[in-house]
């Protein structure tokens, strides 16, 4: 057996892995939005899937509802918590409310990027399409993503002595 799976885990470590997951499934969404542009221009996409905007919206839903999960999460396990876990898992809520607005923001790039589709298989769309409304929307999720990486900042401080108090405990005394 291995010493991780010996030892029970910190409540802080469950919460961190749980942020892992949720950052994973969001920054792979971005992704499949905003990169990998030359997939979409002609031949390749007729190669590659294209990008399924109503799944995205899906999904960030989904880690919306996770969020307000792990908010919860992270209240039992203040309670439960060593003291080198405070810091930590006193800078998870800001991070969380920054996720789920960025999640909304990416969410809301999906939408418009959906209903532009759907207004062009229609034909719906004029020549000349009124993108201010797009800018606002990709403005705001900059906004987000910047907040975001913030808030990040105190989790990543927060974490680091997550690790150090591990590494210190009494089960492993510092050399």
């Amino acid at each position: 057996m291995t010493e991780s799976s010996e030892t029970p885990k910190l409540p802080s470590q469950i919460v961190f892995e749980n942020l892992k997951e949720l950052l994973r499934a969001k920054n792979t969404a971005h992704e499949s939005i905003f990169k990998f542009h030359w997939k979409k221009m002609w031949p390749f996409s007729l190669i590659w899937p294209q990008v399924d905007f109503e799944r995205i919206v899906r999904l960030m839903g989904e880690i919306r509802k996770n969020v307000v999960t792990q908010n919860n999460l992270v209240l039992q396990a203040k309670e439960k918590a060593k003291p080198f876990e405070k810091r930590f898992l006193e800078a998870i809520p800001a991070y969380l409310t920054c996720l789920d607005v960025s999640c909304k923001g990416l969410s809301d790039v999906a939408q418009w990027k959906q209903d532009m589709l759907y207004k062009k298989l229609n034909h719906d769309v004029k020549m000349v399409r009124d993108v201010s409304e797009y800018n606002k929307i990709l403005k705001d999720y900059e906004k987000a993503q910047a907040d975001l990486v913030r808030a990040g900042a105190f989790v990543q401080a927060g974490w680091a002595e997550v690790v150090n108090g591990m590494s210190c405990s009494p089960e492993k005394p510092a050399q």
